[in-house]
This record gives structure tokens, sequence and C-alpha cells, in this order.
């Protein structure tokens, strides 16, 4: 295992595909409020696993149309999970958060723990990455979006993605004030003057 990149490193190579990586996430979503939208009663009838497990479904189904040609960016799957790896530098899989400290649930595999752990084999070179999305209470509509660098339990850094979905813009890292938990969060700049504060079974 080397050392995971910084958050401005990974800010840097993954920049011109923000805007995609979050856009696979919100339209995964979307597909299960379409879903439920066509007939409420489903929305109780399936379990929060049916539901985690749909939208991971559509989410990869998302990033194979966004990513499959896209130069820079390989497509793989390890045991029903899609990889995308962005050069040298990331893999990264899309996961449900089971919170708003942004960590996943899920059986803990031994891939899974080595995902964590970044050191999933064949991929010990690479920054191991989480994109992932987080309901709101209701079920309706998704509370946050983002991408997180985590060592074992640790995060690392986050990458916060902008639900609205604009056209690229800088990704900004912002350290947390001193005494909190020591990672660096960064926002997307939704223009030069305007910035947006900072504010997870395998369960998908």
């Amino acid at each position: 295992m080397t050392q995971p990149i910084p958050a401005h490193e990974a800010a840097q190579v993954l920049s011109p595909h923000l805007d995609d990586i979050g856009s696979c996430l919100k339209q995964g979503w979307q597909r299960w409020r379409d879903l439920i939208d066509g007939n409420a009663e489903l929305g109780l009838i399936l379990s929060n696993r049916s539901r985690a497990s749909f939208v991971y479904d559509c989410i990869r189904y998302e990033a194979t149309q966004a990513f499959h040609a896209k130069e820079g960016v390989h497509l793989s799957e390890k045991r029903g999970v899609m990889l995308l790896t962005f050069g040298d530098k990331i893999v990264l899989r899309f996961k449900k958060f089971r919170d708003a400290g942004m960590r996943t649930s899920g059986i803990p595999t031994q891939q899974s723990r080595d995902f964590a752990a970044q050191v999933l084999p064949g991929m010990e070179e690479l920054t191991h990455l989480v994109a992932g999305y987080l309901p709101d209470e209701a079920g309706i509509g998704l509370h946050l979006a983002a991408i997180t660098c985590s060592l074992d339990d640790d995060h690392l850094w986050v990458l916060d993605l902008d639900l609205e979905i604009n056209q690229s813009m800088p990704a900004v890292p912002i350290p947390l004030p001193t005494g909190q938990d020591q990672r660096d969060t960064i926002v997307r700049r939704k223009s030069d003057s305007q910035d947006q504060n900072p504010a997870a079974s395998e369960e998908r």
C-alpha cells in the first residue's frame, strides 16, 4: 500500500469527471424516484436493502454510459462491484452512505476490507475512493453526495459533490478548524464569488 494521495491532488485528477460522477449518483436515485412515483406502494413494500440494490444497479448503468469510452478512465468489475480507475492514481467505487458521517455499511467481505484499507489486490498503488450518496430521512430526496477517501475506519478527506450538477468548476480544498476531525473537506465552487461551506449485507 502506498500513502493515499492528498485532497488537492485527487481534486486535480477528478476535476474533469466530477459532473459525470455526480450525475451517475443523481440519475441513479432519480430512477428510483421514477419507479415509486409510478407505484407509490412500492416505497412501502421494498426494503432499504432492495432500494439500495436497485439504485446501485442504476448508478452502475449510468456510469457505464458515461465512462465506457472516456479517455483516461478504465471500467472494471470485481465480484459484482464496479470500479472506475482514473489514470494511475485513483480507483473509485459507488456506494450508499449509512449516515451523515459518510460511513458505509454492508457485509465486511475481504474485498470491502481490502478496499477500505487501501490494499485491494492488484490496485495497491492506487488511492481507493468511494463516491456515495445519502437519502434524506423520508427516503424521497438525496441529503448529500460526496467522494470520500478513507483508511480503514478513518476519513482522510472528503470531496463534496454538487447535487445540482452544475458545469465543472475548480474543486477547492478547505481544512476544517483546528481541534475538529483532522480531515480535509473539499467543496465545489459555484462561482468565483460564492463558495459552499462543507456541511456510509453489502448494502450497495
